[in-house]
């Protein structure tokens, strides 16, 4: 085994050891691109290269995993087994969603594994789609904190942050009126729109850099996600403020589960829900012991969950599907 027999377009190489070894990366993240052309040319470059390897694993984005399949399924010779991870998948309209499941059934003729980060995922995902069940496989996500990088401190404000799939809707009104100062930090115009924000709410614009320090400088870390969609996010997000010894606030306990107990290592709460929302922010904001104990908690259980260990189970998954298809 201590040739590379992977052949991957994810560019985790510096991150793990376990992954350097069994795999052959020949894309970097400077090269990856959401340029369909771009997409396609390192689809090509990797589609070549793969009768040298013995098993494919994709998860560089989403254009350049799907033009690889696209060219699998159009000429099946020499075909390798496929693990396709980050599968961070939505619903869409009735008619693009009937359009979509087709071409996802017609693609998994090709693909002997997917990889998610919530085990919910597993049977939505293949009732959605009309996957086979047996396929998909729950691996735990990782965190991305350079302690180097950052400084960790018990702060006095509540942060929250996020993209996608956010609901600030509902985190405003859980805070209005509280004696906490709460930073959030989004440029979705989207996830913004229409919502009013109180007094005590400042919303922020930062770079990836920024957005790490200041979840190290917080008292409290709240991931207030939308309810009802297909896809369970804010892993990294979650997992990095509990990595820091923060506690947490998550509004997907059927997406967040997986990686929080409530009431030990973090508090889960319904998505839509300000008022359990506020009555969780006010037990962490009042009792600093239980604060400190959730905190410490999420820490010990976070760390575990490093990108070594993502990286190493994904491996161990693509040897799995070699020997047993």
């Amino acid at each position: 085994m201590s040739n590379p027999n992977i052949l991957t377009n994810h560019p985790g190489r510096d991150k793990s050891e376990t992954w350097a070894k069994l795999t052959h990366c020949p894309v970097s993240k400077s090269t990856l691109s959401r340029n369909i052309l771009n997409s396609f040319l390192i689809a090509w470059g990797l589609f070549r290269l793969r009768s040298s390897y013995r098993v494919v694993v994709l998860g560089g984005g989403a254009q350049v995993d799907m033009f690889y399949m696209i060219l699998q399924r159009l000429w099946p010779f020499n075909s390798r087994p496929i693990v396709k991870i980050d599968c961070l998948w939505y619903e869409s309209s009735p008619l693009k969603q009937f359009f979509k499941r087709r071409i996802f059934r017609w693609l998994d003729k090709v693909v002997n594994r997917y990889v998610v980060w919530a085990s919910r995922e597993v049977s939505d995902y293949a009732r959605v789609f009309g996957l086979p069940r047996e396929k998909f496989v729950f691996i735990p996500y990782h965190t991305t904190v350079d302690f180097n990088a950052i400084t960790v401190r018990n702060g006095d404000y509540l942060f929250s942050g996020g993209n996608f799939a956010r609901n600030y809707s509902t985190l405003a009104k859980a805070v209005e009126g509280l004696d906490l100062r709460v930073i959030i930090a989004c440029t979705n115009s989207k996830a913004l729109n229409a919502v009013r924000f109180p007094s005590n709410v400042d919303v922020v614009g930062v770079n990836h850099q920024e957005f790490m320090q200041l979840i190290a400088g917080s008292g409290i870390n709240v991931v207030s996600l939308s309810g009802g969609l297909l896809h369970s996010g804010g892993q990294q997000t979650f997992l990095n403020a509990m990595t820091m010894g923060k506690p947490v606030i998550v509004t997907d306990p059927e997406g967040a589960n997986d990686y929080i107990e409530d009431g030990v290592d973090g508090i889960l709460v319904p998505p839509s829900d300000p008022e359990r929302l506020r009555s969780a922010i006010l037990k962490l904001h009042h009792h600093h012991d239980f604060a400190m104990r959730l905190g410490q908690a999420a820490r010990k259980k976070a760390l575990r969950l490093d990108t070594e260990a993502n990286l190493a189970a994904i491996a161990k998954l693509a040897r799995e599907v070699i020997h047993k298809g």
